[in-house]
Protein backbone atom coordinates (compact mmCIF):
# COMPACT_ATOMS: atom_id res chain seq x y z
CA UNK A 1 0.00 0.00 0.00
CA UNK A 2 1.33 3.47 -0.77
CA UNK A 3 2.23 5.68 2.17
CA UNK A 4 -1.00 7.68 2.40
CA UNK A 5 -1.68 9.57 5.62
CA UNK A 6 -4.20 11.95 7.14
CA UNK A 7 -2.74 15.08 8.76
CA UNK A 8 -4.22 17.50 11.28
CA UNK A 9 -3.05 21.06 10.63
CA UNK A 10 -3.88 24.43 12.08
CA UNK A 11 -5.76 26.96 9.95
CA UNK A 12 -2.68 29.18 9.90
CA UNK A 13 -0.62 26.39 8.28
CA UNK A 14 -2.65 26.19 5.08
CA UNK A 15 -3.87 28.36 2.25
CA UNK A 16 -7.44 27.80 1.07
CA UNK A 17 -7.91 28.40 -2.63
CA UNK A 18 -11.54 29.04 -3.49
CA UNK A 19 -11.80 26.73 -6.47
CA UNK A 20 -15.15 25.08 -5.65
CA UNK A 21 -17.17 26.66 -8.48
CA UNK A 22 -19.34 23.70 -9.47
CA UNK A 23 -22.82 22.70 -10.60
CA UNK A 24 -23.72 20.36 -7.73
CA UNK A 25 -23.02 19.97 -4.01
CA UNK A 26 -22.10 23.65 -3.87
CA UNK A 27 -22.58 23.82 -0.12
CA UNK A 28 -19.73 21.45 0.73
CA UNK A 29 -17.10 24.13 0.16
CA UNK A 30 -14.62 21.55 -1.10
CA UNK A 31 -11.98 24.08 -2.04
CA UNK A 32 -8.34 23.25 -2.67
CA UNK A 33 -6.11 23.45 0.39
CA UNK A 34 -2.40 24.12 -0.01
CA UNK A 35 0.16 23.33 2.69
CA UNK A 36 3.78 24.32 2.05
CA UNK A 37 6.52 23.51 4.56
CA UNK A 38 4.00 22.67 7.28
CA UNK A 39 5.44 20.69 10.19
CA UNK A 40 3.07 18.09 11.63
CA UNK A 41 3.89 16.12 14.81
CA UNK A 42 3.78 12.33 14.42
CA UNK A 43 0.83 12.08 16.82
CA UNK A 44 -1.23 14.24 14.44
CA UNK A 45 -0.57 12.05 11.40
CA UNK A 46 -2.72 8.95 10.90
CA UNK A 47 -1.38 6.08 8.78
CA UNK A 48 -3.54 3.49 7.03
CA UNK A 49 -1.02 0.65 7.06
CA UNK A 50 -0.79 0.29 10.85
CA UNK A 51 -3.46 -0.60 13.44
CA UNK A 52 -5.48 2.28 14.79
CA UNK A 53 -4.54 3.67 18.20
CA UNK A 54 -8.13 3.36 19.40
CA UNK A 55 -8.55 -0.28 20.28
CA UNK A 56 -12.30 -0.47 19.91
CA UNK A 57 -14.27 -2.72 17.53
CA UNK A 58 -15.01 -0.17 14.77
CA UNK A 59 -11.34 0.78 14.53
CA UNK A 60 -10.03 -2.78 14.25
CA UNK A 61 -11.19 -2.99 10.65
CA UNK A 62 -9.50 -1.41 7.66
CA UNK A 63 -9.76 2.31 8.49
CA UNK A 64 -10.78 3.58 5.00
CA UNK A 65 -13.73 1.18 5.14
CA UNK A 66 -15.14 3.33 7.96
CA UNK A 67 -15.14 6.45 5.79
CA UNK A 68 -15.38 5.67 2.08
CA UNK A 69 -18.92 4.18 2.07
CA UNK A 70 -20.19 7.52 3.33
CA UNK A 71 -19.85 8.92 -0.20
CA UNK A 72 -22.17 6.20 -1.47
CA UNK A 73 -24.62 6.75 1.38
CA UNK A 74 -24.90 10.40 0.35
CA UNK A 75 -25.67 9.44 -3.26
CA UNK A 76 -28.27 6.88 -2.17
CA UNK A 77 -29.94 9.42 0.12
CA UNK A 78 -30.14 12.06 -2.60
CA UNK A 79 -31.53 9.58 -5.15
CA UNK A 80 -34.17 8.31 -2.73
CA UNK A 81 -35.17 11.88 -1.89
CA UNK A 82 -35.53 12.68 -5.57
CA UNK A 83 -37.88 9.72 -6.02
CA UNK A 84 -39.96 11.05 -3.11
CA UNK A 85 -40.01 14.50 -4.73
CA UNK A 86 -41.33 13.10 -8.00
CA UNK A 87 -43.98 11.07 -6.16
CA UNK A 88 -45.19 14.30 -4.53
CA UNK A 89 -45.04 16.17 -7.84
CA UNK A 90 -46.77 13.61 -10.06
CA UNK A 91 -50.43 13.96 -8.96
CA UNK A 92 -50.49 17.66 -9.85
CA UNK A 93 -48.57 17.39 -13.13
CA UNK A 94 -50.40 16.51 -16.34
CA UNK A 95 -49.09 14.84 -19.46
CA UNK A 96 -49.61 16.08 -23.02
CA UNK A 97 -52.90 14.17 -23.10
CA UNK A 98 -54.15 15.86 -19.91
CA UNK A 99 -53.74 12.75 -17.76
CA UNK A 100 -52.20 13.24 -14.31
CA UNK A 101 -48.66 11.92 -14.40
CA UNK A 102 -49.34 9.75 -11.35
CA UNK A 103 -52.06 7.91 -13.28
CA UNK A 104 -49.80 6.82 -16.13
CA UNK A 105 -48.30 3.35 -16.33
CA UNK A 106 -44.98 4.89 -17.36
CA UNK A 107 -44.69 6.88 -14.13
CA UNK A 108 -45.92 4.04 -11.94
CA UNK A 109 -43.38 1.64 -13.44
CA UNK A 110 -40.48 4.11 -13.22
CA UNK A 111 -41.21 4.92 -9.57
CA UNK A 112 -41.52 1.27 -8.57
CA UNK A 113 -38.34 0.32 -10.41
CA UNK A 114 -36.32 3.17 -8.92
CA UNK A 115 -37.50 2.54 -5.38
CA UNK A 116 -36.84 -1.19 -5.61
CA UNK A 117 -33.39 -0.74 -7.13
CA UNK A 118 -32.35 1.85 -4.54
CA UNK A 119 -33.60 -0.22 -1.61
CA UNK A 120 -31.77 -3.29 -2.91
CA UNK A 121 -28.56 -1.29 -3.38
CA UNK A 122 -28.91 0.12 0.15
CA UNK A 123 -29.33 -3.36 1.63
CA UNK A 124 -26.31 -4.68 -0.27
CA UNK A 125 -24.16 -1.79 0.95
CA UNK A 126 -25.31 -2.28 4.56
CA UNK A 127 -24.64 -6.02 4.35
CA UNK A 128 -21.09 -5.52 3.07
CA UNK A 129 -20.37 -2.81 5.65
CA UNK A 130 -21.92 -4.96 8.36
CA UNK A 131 -19.64 -7.89 7.53
CA UNK A 132 -16.58 -5.67 8.01
CA UNK A 133 -17.99 -4.33 11.27
CA UNK A 134 -18.59 -7.87 12.50
CA UNK A 135 -15.03 -8.83 11.64
CA UNK A 136 -13.76 -5.91 13.74
CA UNK A 137 -16.00 -6.81 16.66
CA UNK A 138 -14.69 -10.39 16.57
CA UNK A 139 -11.08 -9.27 16.33
CA UNK A 140 -10.79 -10.78 12.84
CA UNK A 141 -8.92 -9.47 9.82
CA UNK A 142 -10.65 -7.22 7.31
CA UNK A 143 -9.78 -9.55 4.47
CA UNK A 144 -9.32 -8.50 0.86
CA UNK A 145 -12.50 -10.39 -0.05
CA UNK A 146 -14.54 -8.49 2.54
CA UNK A 147 -13.15 -5.19 1.29
CA UNK A 148 -13.90 -6.23 -2.29
CA UNK A 149 -17.49 -6.94 -1.27
CA UNK A 150 -17.76 -3.41 0.07
CA UNK A 151 -16.18 -1.83 -3.00
CA UNK A 152 -18.45 -3.84 -5.28
CA UNK A 153 -21.51 -2.76 -3.29
CA UNK A 154 -20.42 0.89 -3.51
CA UNK A 155 -19.89 0.74 -7.28
CA UNK A 156 -23.18 -1.08 -7.79
CA UNK A 157 -25.05 1.50 -5.71
CA UNK A 158 -23.45 4.29 -7.76
CA UNK A 159 -24.74 2.78 -11.00
CA UNK A 160 -28.21 2.30 -9.52
CA UNK A 161 -28.28 5.90 -8.25
CA UNK A 162 -27.28 7.29 -11.63
CA UNK A 163 -30.07 5.36 -13.38
CA UNK A 164 -32.63 6.47 -10.82
CA UNK A 165 -31.61 10.13 -10.98
CA UNK A 166 -31.80 10.22 -14.78
CA UNK A 167 -35.12 8.36 -14.75
CA UNK A 168 -36.68 10.77 -12.25
CA UNK A 169 -35.25 13.83 -14.05
CA UNK A 170 -36.87 12.65 -17.27
CA UNK A 171 -40.14 11.70 -15.59
CA UNK A 172 -40.56 15.13 -13.98
CA UNK A 173 -40.37 16.79 -17.39
CA UNK A 174 -39.91 20.55 -17.49
CA UNK A 175 -40.24 20.75 -13.69
CA UNK A 176 -36.68 19.40 -13.52
CA UNK A 177 -35.37 22.63 -15.07
CA UNK A 178 -36.55 25.13 -12.46
CA UNK A 179 -34.14 26.03 -9.69
CA UNK A 180 -36.93 26.55 -7.18
CA UNK A 181 -37.86 22.89 -7.63
CA UNK A 182 -36.06 20.42 -5.35
CA UNK A 183 -35.96 17.88 -8.21
CA UNK A 184 -33.52 20.14 -10.06
CA UNK A 185 -31.23 20.46 -7.04
CA UNK A 186 -31.38 16.75 -6.18
CA UNK A 187 -30.30 15.89 -9.70
CA UNK A 188 -27.32 18.26 -9.61
CA UNK A 189 -26.23 17.19 -6.14
CA UNK A 190 -26.69 13.49 -6.84
CA UNK A 191 -24.77 13.52 -10.08
CA UNK A 192 -21.99 15.53 -8.43
CA UNK A 193 -21.69 12.95 -5.64
CA UNK A 194 -21.42 10.19 -8.22
CA UNK A 195 -18.43 11.91 -9.84
CA UNK A 196 -16.36 11.19 -6.72
CA UNK A 197 -13.37 8.91 -7.28
CA UNK A 198 -14.91 6.37 -4.88
CA UNK A 199 -17.56 5.72 -7.53
CA UNK A 200 -15.14 5.32 -10.42
CA UNK A 201 -15.64 2.41 -12.83
CA UNK A 202 -12.04 1.46 -11.98
CA UNK A 203 -13.32 0.12 -8.66
CA UNK A 204 -15.32 -2.63 -10.39
CA UNK A 205 -12.18 -3.65 -12.27
CA UNK A 206 -10.27 -3.80 -8.99
CA UNK A 207 -12.96 -6.02 -7.46
CA UNK A 208 -12.68 -8.33 -10.46
CA UNK A 209 -8.91 -8.59 -10.03
CA UNK A 210 -9.41 -9.67 -6.42
CA UNK A 211 -11.87 -12.36 -7.50
CA UNK A 212 -9.20 -13.76 -9.81
CA UNK A 213 -6.74 -13.91 -6.93
CA UNK A 214 -4.73 -10.81 -7.86
CA UNK A 215 -4.06 -7.59 -6.00
CA UNK A 216 -6.70 -4.86 -6.52
CA UNK A 217 -4.17 -2.37 -7.88
CA UNK A 218 -5.92 0.58 -6.21
CA UNK A 219 -4.79 2.47 -3.10
CA UNK A 220 -7.05 2.43 -0.04
CA UNK A 221 -9.00 -0.53 -1.44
Amino acid sequence: MPDVRLFVLGRDQVEVRHTWDVTGMRGTGSDDVLAIGAVVPAELAARFDVPARLHRPPYRTFIPALVLPGCTAVALGVARAMVDDVIALAPGKTTMTGTPLADTARAQSAIARAQTDLRAAHLLLMTAAGALTEAGENGEEATLDLRADLRGAMSHAAQVCRRALVSMYELAGSASLYRHNTVERRFRDGMAALQHANHSADCFEAVGRVRFGAEPGLPLF
